[in-house]
């Protein structure tokens, strides 16, 4: 399927939530049409939700991950975040509005019509509203986003943070102690063990991820290409079954 340009108003977690997507509808094989008869949300909805034109619902992007095999969780963790600034935007978009109107109507008194106090009042108390649900989704945002920011002490080891990588070989896999998952998705903004895992794999490949922080940021997903590159291999820079063998495998 050939897919539309994005809309420029994206902001970088809507927009990767929206790559993610349309690579698991691919992945999947499903048309438009299949989707609707194999999930409760109409074929227009996944126009809307697969364009960027609106955030899917949780419920949608379980249901497509479900259906192309891939795991959910830090797909989730990224549709919240990009909801959060979604949410932002339209705040904006208000306040906007209501600025405008503001305006207009101090030109209409200014032409002679009688002040009315009561709209002005009435205007500051929505400004007012909108700015603090503009700061609360902005501070989710950066609570969802930026876990890795809290300083931690280092625990020992090869990690940084609360991660470190306690090396074992298990017959011809290799395990770091953060996770045992030979399988699930991970990818993009993914945050947690899985994440640090894939980074202290990647440590012993000769790779350069960065800190062990179990944040899969764009300098990780940069040596998993790497990695995929090096195998030949598609480098899509996302960790799934494939590229969790290659990790994994000794020599």
């Amino acid at each position: 399927m050939r897919w539309k340009a994005l809309p420029r108003s994206l902001d970088p977690q809507a927009r990767q939530l929206v790559v993610e997507l349309r690579r698991l509808k691919d992945h999947s094989e499903l048309s438009l049409t299949s989707l609707q008869a194999k999930t409760p949300f109409s074929r227009s909805s996944w126009e809307r939700y697969l364009n960027g034109n609106a955030p899917p619902p949780r419920v949608a992007v379980e249901a497509l991950a479900r259906m192309a095999g891939a795991d959910v969780t830090p797909l989730l963790a990224l549709r919240d975040a990009a909801e959060e600034n979604w949410a932002a935007a339209a705040v904006t978009s208000a306040e906007s509005g209501s600025a405008a109107r503001s305006e207009a109507r101090s030109v209409g008194r200014s032409a002679g019509r009688e002040r009315d106090p009561e709209p002005e009042i009435r205007v500051a108390a929505l400004s007012l509203a909108a700015g603090a649900l503009l700061l609360s989704a902005i501070t989710s945002v950066l609570l969802i986003t930026a876990p890795w920011r809290e300083p931690t002490p280092e625990t020992g080891g090869a990690g940084v943070g609360k991660y470190t990588c306690a090396y074992a070989r298990h017959g011809d896999q290799l395990f770091a102690g953060n996770s045992a998952t030979t399988s699930r998705l991970v990818m993009r903004n993914a945050t947690g063990p899985d994440a640090a895992e894939v980074q202290c794999l990647l440590l012993r490949h000769k790779l350069s991820p960065g800190e062990v922080d179990g944040y899969f940021g764009a300098r990780t997903e940069a040596e998993v290409k790497r990695l995929q590159r090096q195998d030949h291999v598609p480098a899509d820079g996302m960790v799934g079954e494939q590229a969790w063998a290659l990790l994994r495998h000794v020599d």
